[in-house]
């Protein structure tokens, strides 16, 4: 496994694409964070907190959300899928360093949108310095965006096209998940908006759901690749 990770690993660096990803999902942060910075009208606490809410994290998250999705995406775009399988040669071994390589990246892009953040409070002039709830961003924000990270991939797994997985990556956390609040489904059971909840507050419980669903993702995507790849 170890070997199959260093492949993935390879491939992801070695694509043009995969920094430019890693430094939009900051920039975008850095610009949404700067914007409630300038609200000095509000406490440094609501301010912080702000900038992880509703759309500004999924907006931030998602160009790291492009890279997992192209994991796959790309494979079956320009049919590389076929070295893939005769150099790792199992669905597990390839499956397994996808969903590897992609949560480490997703880790990076979380804790870098929360140092963005921090860097924009102290531009804004009021520089944010309570220890425990920064480090409960990061946890957040980390898991945010690796669960994001592993449901693209398993999404762009199952339809092996990129554009449909990464519209549809877009569209189930803004308008799918808009109308499920809407519809006064228990917000619990609402993957992407509860598990941002994790980023303000200790609530290790609000995750599951995405969790899940990255769960149900991968595991589709062992059987297909097991079918149609292997």
């Amino acid at each position: 496994m170890l070997d199959a990770v260093r492949y993935e690993l390879v491939r992801l660096r070695s694509l043009r694409s995969t920094w430019v990803l890693l430094a939009t999902g900051p920039v975008i942060q850095f610009l949404f964070a700067l914007i409630w910075a300038t609200h000095h009208d509000m406490p440094v606490q609501t301010r912080f907190d702000n900038a992880f809410l509703g759309l500004f994290l999924v907006l931030a998250v998602l160009p790291a959300v492009t890279v997992g999705v192209s994991s796959f995406g790309h494979e079956y775009r320009f049919r590389t899928i076929v070295t893939t399988t005769l150099t790792l040669r199992t669905p597990t071994r390839i499956l397994g360093a996808k969903a590897i390589t992609v949560a480490l990246f997703g880790a990076v892009t979380g804790a870098l949108l929360v140092a963005v953040t921090l860097l924009a409070d102290t531009v804004g002039g009021n520089p944010y310095t309570d220890g425990a709830a920064i480090g409960q961003a990061f946890v957040g924000a980390i898991v945010f965006a690796a669960l994001s990270c592993l449901v693209g991939l398993g999404v762009a797994a199952l339809c092996r096209n990129s554009a449909v997985a990464l519209v549809a990556m877009i569209a189930f956390p803004t308008i799918i998940e808009t109308l499920l609040l809407l519809a006064k489904v228990d917000p619990a059971l609402i993957p992407f908006s509860a598990a941002e909840k994790l980023v303000t507050t200790a609530s290790w419980t609000s995750p599951l759901a995405l969790l899940g669903l990255a769960v149900v993702f991968l595991a589709g995507s062992w059987v297909t690749l097991r079918r149609r790849d292997a």
